[in-house]
């Protein structure tokens, strides 16, 4: 069966990002709560640091359909 891929919203990452500095979980067990690939925290805190985190980046993460 094909993967399906969804789109998160700015907020969204936002948390993700949020919970990888203060929630005490691993990247792992964060990415793995929101059904994201473990590279998407990465690539958030780039887009963040670059003043790019929009919600028109795109897809962001695989979910298996």
């Amino acid at each position: 069966m094909p993967k399906e891929q969804r789109t998160l919203t700015k907020a969204c990452k936002l948390e993700g990002l949020r919970l990888a500095e203060t929630s005490g979980k691993s990247i792992s067990e964060i990415t793995r709560d929101l059904g994201v690939n473990d590279s998407a925290i990465q690539q958030w805190e780039k887009w963040k640091k670059e003043g790019d985190l929009k919600q028109e980046r795109g897809v962001i993460g695989i979910v298996s359909g």
